[in-house]
């Protein structure tokens, strides 16, 4: 069974991950072949992060948590995914703004499904080796992300630069790896190994929730503020030309989290994941500050390194403190409002600072969100001890 769950989770990670990262590829085609205003990029981002994700993502997951269907839920949410690309696919055909923005907000009510479930269904099943196995999933996720961007160009570039076909091909992939979620009904056991007192735990779970979804939301302001612009970054300011090698480049960047989501989860698990959370959060910020100053393809992958790796670390803290009947909804809270508020918000200061000055100097101003979060992770209480479970036991 864990097994099981391990490799649906991680194949809707891969899937879901690596749509999103087919959006700033397509965002750079938007300025480049359409003329839109970075500005108006800012804004088409942040209705993909907020539009609805960040107000329905609790919703979603309080339904998950009631019906126990963690793994039917995640596949309708691999479904929207699919069905936004197509529709996406046909709004450029036809080069309505509108119907471009509906396609983009359909896909961020898509992306409100993956990450609380699929934590959820992880934390419950793994314990107290959750890290871990959320790290492995998060690779998955983090291997769809470093695939797409140059699967996308390579396509476009296949298909003689028609980005129409190139979003259909991509949504229909979306369809077709919905269906074993849809299919296997997965059954849950919630109960908690060793009950923890009721009254502290509600207390410092509260404190918790809190100070990790303004971390979250901050971290996250920094985060997509600098990826949902970084093909035009590397375009615009660095000298690269939107062809497959500009793909590569984001590839190899993100793919440093393919192994960094999986080692920072398992050194979470041994040695602390408050501490682990602040230091990647704080390194992801230095990456990127040194390499808008040196731009280094290794800092660049230093920076998806530590950037990427907040899926394992921080929902691996709530799992620590919320009981596993909740976890779904406490998840959602800290993923759907922090990191999703926290995307929705990024872009758009980007885009606005950029319009009026460029884009090295808005990613700057962002990457100082990055060092706030990693100052208040040290805000974070211990969590109640809770009875270790084997990793494959």
């Amino acid at each position: 069974m864990k097994s099981r769950i391990l490799t649906l989770t991680s194949i809707s990670h891969f899937i879901n991950d690596g749509n999103s990262w087919f959006f700033p590829i397509t965002f750079t085609f938007l300025i480049t072949y359409l003329g839109l205003t970075k500005l108006i990029i800012g804004i088409l981002s942040g209705v993909f992060f907020f539009g609805v994700s960040a107000l329905t993502s609790p919703l979603v997951s309080r339904v998950a948590d009631k019906t126990n269907n963690y793994s039917g839920i995640m596949g309708i949410g691999i479904l929207l995914w699919g069905i936004s690309l197509i529709l996406f696919g046909f709004s450029l055909q036809l080069r309505l703004l509108p119907l471009i923005f509906l396609a983009v907000g359909l896909a961020g009510f898509a992306s409100t499904f993956y990450h609380p479930l699929g934590a959820a269904m992880l934390s419950i099943t793994y314990k107290g080796s959750a890290g871990f196995a959320l790290g492995i999933n998060g690779s998955m996720g983090s291997l769809g992300r470093a695939i797409y961007p140059t699967l996308t160009l390579g396509l476009f570039a296949l298909l003689h630069r028609n980005m129409v076909i190139d979003s259909i091909i991509l949504g229909i992939v979306s369809i077709v790896a919905a269906i074993p979620s849809l299919i296997f009904k997965i059954t849950i056991s919630k109960e908690d190994p060793k009950p923890i007192q009721q009254q502290s735990a509600s207390r410092s779970t509260l404190s918790v929730i809190i100070i990790l979804t303004i971390t979250a939301f901050l971290r996250s302001v920094f985060g997509q503020g600098i990826s949902q612009f970084l093909p035009t970054l590397l375009v615009e300011n660095y000298g690269y030309s939107y062809n497959v090698n500009l793909g590569e480049i984001i590839s190899i960047a993100l793919a440093a989290a393919i192994v960094g989501q999986p080692l920072l989860g398992l050194l979470s698990d041994r040695i602390g994941r408050r501490l682990i959370y602040g230091i990647s959060t704080l390194g992801a910020g230095l990456a990127m500050l040194s390499f808008l100053i040196i731009p280094n393809v290794s800092l660049l992958a230093l920076f998806g390194f530590f950037n990427f790796s907040a899926f394992p670390l921080m929902l691996s803290i709530v799992g620590d403190f919320v009981p596993r009947n909740s976890s779904g909804f406490a998840n959602s809270l800290v993923w759907g409002l922090g990191v999703t508020g926290g995307g929705a918000v990024g872009p758009i200061i980007v885009g606005a600072i950029s319009q009026v000055t460029n884009l090295v100097f808005a990613s700057e101003i962002v990457t100082i969100m990055a060092f706030i979060a990693a100052g208040l992770v040290l805000l974070i209480p211990k969590p109640p001890k809770r009875s270790k479970v084997p990793l494959f036991g």
